[in-house]
C-alpha cells in the first residue's frame, strides 16, 4: 500500500511540475527532453549490473509511445531496491506521457512485445523474445 502512495503522489508532482511552469513561461521542451534523458540514465544505470546468475532477473516495461505502450522493456536485477527502481522507472514512463502530450510527439504504433526471459550472456542481462 505504502508502494502505491509513492508513486501516486510522484505522478501527481510530476504531472503538475511539467504541466505548469513556476515562472508562467510557455514549456521548454529542449528542458524537458534533457530531463527524461536524465531520468532514463539513472535507472537504465542501476539495471546496468554484472549478470552471473539469470535467476535473480526480471524485466519491466518502460517508457509511453505518443501513439500507445511502452517503449520497451529493460532487465533489472532483484538484488537492487526493486521498489526504488520500480518508482523510477513509473516516473519516466509518467514523464514521456506528460511531454509527449506537451508537445504533440508522434510515434509509431508498433506494439514492444514483452520479452519472455531474461538470460546471462558475457556478463550482461539479455532480453530473450519469442
Amino acid at each position: 500500500m505504502n508502494k502505491y502512495i509513492i508513486i501516486l503522489f510522484s505522478s501527481i508532482f510530476i504531472f503538475c511540475r511539467c504541466s505548469m511552469p513556476d515562472d508562467g513561461e510557455l514549456p521548454n521542451q529542449e528542458e524537458d527532453f534533457a530531463m527524461l534523458q536524465e531520468l532514463f540514465t539513472e535507472f537504465s544505470t542501476i539495471a546496468n549490473a554484472s549478470c552471473t546468475n539469470a535467476e535473480v532477473w526480471e524485466f519491466v516495461a518502460y517508457g509511453s509511445k505518443a501513439c500507445g505502450g511502452p517503449q520497451g522493456y529493460i532487465a533489472y536485477p532483484t538484488t537492487i531496491d526493486v521498489e526504488a527502481f520500480l518508482i523510477l522507472v513509473e516516473n519516466y514512463t509518467t514523464e514521456e506521457a506528460i511531454y509527449n502530450a506537451t508537445y504533440g510527439i508522434v510515434s509509431t504504433c508498433d506494439f514492444a512485445v514483452p520479452p519472455v526471459n531474461v538470460v546471462c550472456e558475457n556478463e550482461a542481462a539479455v532480453l530473450i523474445y519469442e
